[in-house]
């Protein structure tokens, strides 16, 4: 109990002595999607299915990603172009290499269905692949001809929901 005591203390007095330094740090935390002229987010994809022994041309491990865009103003979306980033799904022993990048992508051109106003979600799969970690929204084609296109100052990038419904109905 002394022991816990004297710690507890200690612990304390290194708080009090980092509190009064008289220097202060200002923190500013730019999200990655600052630019994103939509609403923008992915959740997981479920990939439950059965594989027969005979469908090994088949072309591995797949993971979904359901997209939604938000967009409450005119004009509508007619399309958009997103990049789909993931590692891939070989085997790693730690500590990892650094300066191996392990990141594989795939771009997809999503369009509006023919009978929707404008487009609001898709769904995009990845095979080979271990993880996908992020996605980026490169360009935006709105119904009425105008384009949005990320630059290096106006990003728009989603880190994917590790929340994965079971069942969907």
């Amino acid at each position: 109990m002394r022991r816990l005591s004297a710690s507890l203390l200690f612990l304390a007095a290194t708080v009090t002595l980092g509190q009064t330094s008289g220097k202060s740090a200002i923190y500013e935390i730019h999200p990655a999607n600052l630019g994103c002229p939509v609403g923008f987010s992915a959740s997981r994809q479920a990939d439950f299915q059965t594989m027969l022994a005979s469908e090994r041309s088949q072309p591995g491990p797949a993971q979904g990603l359901h997209l939604t865009l938000s967009h409450l103003t005119a004009p509508a979306i007619q399309s958009v172009e997103v990049t789909v980033y993931g590692i891939s799904p070989k085997l790693r022993a730690l500590p990892v290499d650094p300066s191996s990048s392990d990141t594989i992508s795939k771009t997809f051109e999503l369009q509006r269905q023919a009978d929707s106003n404008s487009l609001t979600d898709a769904d995009v799969w990845m095979h080979n692949v271990g993880s996908l970690n992020r996605v980026d929204l490169i360009s935006i084609t709105y119904t009425d001809g105008s384009t949005w296109h990320a630059t290096d100052s106006l990003k728009c990038r989603i880190v994917p929901s590790n929340f994965v419904l079971v069942d969907r109905r």
